[in-house]
């Protein structure tokens, strides 16, 4: 085992000498001199010539002693958060005979492309509460804010923040409304807006932000299956005010009454149900009101694959939208799928991707069924993350930016950092961390925790993140009985 308590006391001036005896670091990305944008991507390999058993692991350092990023590999491929500035890093490496080779990269950041993570909020659905964290950017790692947690009202099952990072919405299940929260942007903090909670027409579940920050929309399931979009106007006081015509009706009954806001803040998409088929409504958002209207066509019945003969049509149970605006996923639940859809730019309407639907692992058969449950898009649209509640794991997607269509990529097959019945997974806002709610062991006994993982910028591989899993007895159920949802604000 590598010394992982090693600490580099002095950063070389330039590419280092190294003997044959030890590792050789290549770094392909940054160059040294470079002028870069943050987060930087690194991308580097190590090999030994006088060790034979090879390359223990690898380390970013951005200063004397600031480890960024450790893996157990001969290279890495990962971004890390920098303000702008000027950095001499080094990546060095550790071989399994106890060589020590290492190589200096000098980088000047000059802008910020994608803002790094700065908090973490996650339901605690039974505790009735919102936890609170601080992200390390450089490593991902997260630790409790000094308020720790905020009560919300019954049963919080999914979080949504403005764009800036200023606001806080929860939907709550049990107790039919939505909270409402000023975040501290120097502790993460959270205060409850003036007539928080506010009411909703029925029991709560995903909650969306529009772009301008000035609309709020939540779904609801009704007793008799039906779905409602509650839209809420942002007062100055921050508190929510329903706008003209609020709730809107969503077509047919889904299973969940998953919620996608379009980046650009003229469209909003929600699960829906045509004839007994899964299908994603489409609406029109007035930018004055906040009112929807259904876009024509709508709802878009969701491709199925052929041969089919089982779990065929079913319900999104999560939709997302891509970070350019021009595609929309939906989440097939037991159907072990994923529908793609192309956006009509100037009418909100769908149509199908080619080859849509795009199967995980393996479309589900007899018994054996991943049960796709929820997805986060990698903001700069490389990758795509699905979260498994059956296989207990994570699937990744690689995302072709020209066609939209993706590619499975793999399946984390639960080895990493104890994922056991992921009901969330959310990608933090410069696209290098991963995080979910999950606990240590399939159970019993259940441990509970918020797990974090790094992202491989090559080719959307995780690995744990420092510290990760993040114990919290509270913040996820030990049966599948509900949602819950973790979020990263910039």
């Amino acid at each position: 085992m590598f010394p992982r308590n090693i600490v580099l006391t002095a950063i070389l001036s330039g590419p280092a000498i190294l003997a044959s005896a030890t590792p050789v670091v290549t770094v392909q990305s940054p160059g040294s001199g470079a002028s870069v944008g943050s987060p930087v991507n690194y991308v580097a390999s190590a090999s030994s010539p006088g060790c034979a058993k090879g390359i223990a692991a690898m380390r970013i350092y951005t200063a004397s002693g600031v480890i960024a990023y450790t893996i157990d590999s001969s290279s890495l491929n990962t971004n890390i958060n920098l303000p702008i500035g000027s950095y001499n890093s080094v990546v060095q490496a550790w071989d399994k005979c106890g060589g020590v080779g290492k190589t200096a990269v000098k980088i000047n950041v000059s802008k910020i492309n994608l803002a790094p993570p700065k908090f973490l909020y996650a339901t605690e659905f039974q505790a009735g509460k919102i936890a609170e964290y601080v992200v390390n950017p450089l490593t991902g790692s997260i630790s409790p804010t000094s308020q720790s947690w905020a009560w919300a009202h019954w049963g919080p099952v999914d979080i949504a923040s403005d764009v800036g990072g200023y606001r806080l919405y929860v939907a709550n299940q049990g107790s039919h409304d939505v909270d409402a929260y000023f975040i501290n942007r120097s502790n993460g903090n959270l205060t409850q807006v003036p007539g928080s909670p506010f009411a909703i027409a029925g029991v709560g579940y995903r909650v969306v932000v529009h772009p301008s920050g000035h609309f709020v929309y939540v779904t609801n399931a009704n007793s008799n299956g039906t779905i409602d979009v509650n839209a809420f106007a942002v007062q100055s006081s921050g508190s929510l005010k329903p706008v003209p015509g609020s709730p809107f009706s969503a077509p047919g009954t889904p299973l969940r009454p998953a919620l996608a806001m379009d980046p650009t803040g003229k469209y909003l998409y929600a699960s829906a149900t045509l004839s007994g088929n899964g299908a994603v409504a489409a609406f029109t958002i007035d930018q004055t009101s906040g009112a929807l209207t259904s876009v024509p066509g709508s709802p878009f019945v969701d491709p199925t694959y052929s041969g089919c003969t089982q779990f065929c049509h079913e319900s999104p149970t999560d939709v997302a939208v891509d970070p350019q605006g021009k595609y929309v996923y939906a989440v097939l639940g037991i159907e072990d799928g994923i529908a793609g859809f192309r956006i009509d730019q100037s009418t909100g309407a769908l149509t199908d991707l080619t080859g849509s639907p795009y199967p995980e692992q393996y479309f589900c058969t007899g018994n054996i069924c991943n049960y796709s449950w929820t997805m986060s898009i990698d903001p700069s649209g490389k990758f795509f993350y699905v979260s498994n509640t059956e296989s207990n794991d994570f699937s990744i997607f690689k995302l072709n930016e020209s066609t939209g269509v993706p590619t499975y990529a793999e399946n984390t097959a639960n080895t990493q950092g104890g994922i056991c019945v992921p009901y969330t997974v959310n990608v933090d806002p410069s696209g290098s961390f991963v995080y979910n709610l999950g606990t240590t062991s399939c159970g019993p006994p259940w441990t509970n925790a918020v797990l974090g993982f790094a992202i491989n910028q090559g080719n959307g591989s995780l690995t744990s993140v420092p510290g990760s899993p993040f114990a919290n007895p509270d913040v996820h159920v030990t049966q599948k009985t509900s949602d819950e949802k973790v979020l990263v604000t910039r």
